[in-house]
């Protein structure tokens, strides 16, 4: 893979330069910098308008102590921080860059960083995820040896330090979906058929544990393991493809693990993408996930009761959504009334982490 790939809509390269007329003089080679040897791990990260904490994500990663590529793929940024990864490419020989594809959404995305990984590990990484000094080799390092295949995710905590939930999770099926939504959890909080999908609020465990599921923001495997499960699944948008992926696993007979030992910040919500697009795609996910792993395994009236019930969460988003745009929207124009211009910065914080759902 060359250091800058760019790429049309079908992902195809673009035609390449013509050669120098006969009778050209040569062109003069610049010497290029000294290639690193070969990565332990390469880190995949998608980049959608993701906003200024990319930089710090990348940063991050490439501070880390062990021998790494980090492969950037460029789904629709705007055009000066797409010139600013080319820049940061061409600086860096660790850096390889993906662009000019437009957004083929995040698996696909992923499926194209992976596609010529060099290292032994992939490690798929969040954009406003930032790594701790030496993540990395610890979370290698704590993998028991004696798992095979595998996929592992660590803590992901919020700025202030608090869990994040998603980090450790039960793989929904449609019977827990049902609980989740209805909260069905209160009448029997303590037997294994009215368990919560999020475990965010149970005690971290002391070691690695094996657990349904990890968040995609952060999930490091085998190179070979990766391939060997076909990638990800580009049937899906945005979200739900980590929830299939952990599945795949596990029928394949593999572990899903845990790191509590190593941890990372998440900075949830930090893209400008429509949260209502967000919410479409989320929503078209649940019901294809549903559909791919548990046709004939539960009666088909039921999964298309829950499959309502997802687009049904989804119709009350966007009406709660649109109260927020109208709340907000009058709360702007009394303070220019009032003539007060500035926008509360807790307000829009707040707004930005309201970004979830009953599943994220």
């Amino acid at each position: 893979m060359s250091k800058v790939i760019y790429l049309d809509s079908k992902r195809r390269r673009q035609p390449p330069v013509p050669a120098d007329p006969p009778g050209a003089p040569p062109e003069i080679e610049t010497p290029s910098p000294a290639r690193p040897s070969r990565p332990l791990v390469t880190v995949v990260m998608v980049s959608y308008h993701t906003g200024p904490v990319l930089e710090d994500a990348i940063a991050a990663v490439l501070a880390q102590d062990i021998a790494i590529e980090l492969i950037l793929v460029d789904n629709g940024n705007p055009a000066p921080v797409t010139a600013g990864l080319v820049a940061r490419c061409a600086e860096d020989p660790r850096i390889k860059l993906a662009t000019g594809h437009g957004n083929i959404g995040f698996a696909a995305a992923c499926n194209l960083g992976a596609k010529d990984a060099q290292g032994d590990f992939l490690l798929l990484l969040n954009p406003d995820c930032v790594l701790d000094h030496g993540a990395l080799a610890d979370l290698i390092r704590l993998i028991p040896k004696t798992a095979h295949p595998w996929v592992a995710g660590c803590r992901i905590v919020n700025p202030d330090g608090t869990d994040q939930r998603g980090s450790r999770r039960e793989l929904p099926t449609p019977w827990l979906t049902l609980v989740e939504a209805l909260r069905l959890d209160r009448l029997a909080p303590n037997h294994p058929y009215f368990r919560r999908l999020n475990q965010h609020d149970q005690p971290i465990p002391e070691a690695v544990t094996q657990v349904p599921a990890v968040s995609g923001a952060c999930m490091l495997m085998p190179v070979d393991d990766y391939r060997m499960l076909g990638g990800m699944d580009e049937g899906y948008f945005l979200h739900v493809e980590d929830l299939d992926l952990c599945f795949a696993m596990t029928r394949m007979g593999g572990s899903v693990l845990f790191v509590p030992q190593v941890s990372l910040i998440h900075y949830r919500s930090t893209s400008d993408a429509s949260i209502a697009k967000v919410e479409w795609f989320k929503a078209k996910g649940f019901t294809r996930y549903f559909r791919k792993n548990f046709t004939g395994l539960y009666p088909s009236l039921f999964l298309t009761a829950v499959n309502c019930l997802v687009w049904l969460y989804f119709l009350m988003r966007l009406s709660s959504l649109a109260r927020t745009a109208v709340t907000d929207r009058l709360s702007r124009m009394f303070r220019r009334a009032k003539g007060d211009q500035a926008a509360d910065p807790s307000d829009v914080e707040a707004r930005k982490r309201g970004r979830k759902g009953w599943a994220a």
